[in-house]
């Protein structure tokens, strides 16, 4: 809410896509899980994906689980669009949604930002692509899936390049060199286990803590 105007801001919304789960969950698992400071929402496909503190757990209502630090997670079942606006109505005021997107889901997700009663609540603000650096040479005969991997990184705003630390520093260079290559202008971050600033993929810096 902005207080001097009256007006209720959009929440900017951060789309995770990536070709493996296990890369995008474990982003999700980090904002789920860290005393980040943030009162964000999460929008799952299967909360079975996703490892949550049981201790963090404050409160469980049918598809949301709502977290001691802030955060509240919902399993999207069918419907994103009707998910979006139970979580603008429950839980107000949100600072930030991250949704979690297969690649295949990713491109129709844009028409959800067209929707008469969301276009004016929330707003695009990044989109985070999670590249396996392990296994982006894992199918060479297969150039259709390579060109739709590229495609998918070219309508991000940074890639985080996970899974580095399984390679040498050499075949990490080689993956980046060829990303840049082929998607020129998209930043890439090397991470482990998708550990990375938080800004890198929402778009905002964690909260400094109080002093003292």
């Amino acid at each position: 809410m902005d207080i001097a105007n009256g007006v209720q801001q959009a929440v900017p919304v951060t789309i995770v896509t990536g070709f493996l789960s296990v890369g995008r969950s474990n982003l999700v698992n980090r904002i789920l899980n860290e005393d980040h400071g943030l009162r964000a929402a999460v929008l799952v496909n299967d909360f079975s994906e996703i490892n949550i503190d049981a201790e963090l757990v404050v409160g469980v209502e049918s598809n949301v689980i709502v977290l001691a630090n802030g955060c509240v997670c919902c399993q999207v079942r069918d419907d994103l669009v009707q998910a979006l606006r139970d979580l603008l109505a429950r839980f107000q005021p949100l600072e930030y949604i991250l949704l979690e997107v297969s690649v295949a889901e990713r491109f129709g997700i844009s028409l959800t930002f067209l929707d008469p009663s969301l276009r004016d609540r929330i707003r695009l603000e990044s989109v985070a692509c999670v590249v396996d650096a392990d296994q982006i040479f894992l199918y060479p005969d297969c150039p259709d899936l390579q060109q739709l991997m590229l495609r998918e990184i070219g309508f991000s705003d940074v890639v985080i390049l996970s899974n580095v630390d399984l390679l040498e520093d050499v075949e990490v260079e080689t993956v980046k060199a060829w990303l840049s290559i082929h998607v020129e202008g998209v930043p890439i971050v090397e991470a482990s286990y998708c550990d990375v600033p938080y800004e890198m993929f929402l778009g905002v810096a964690a909260p400094s803590p109080p002093d003292g």
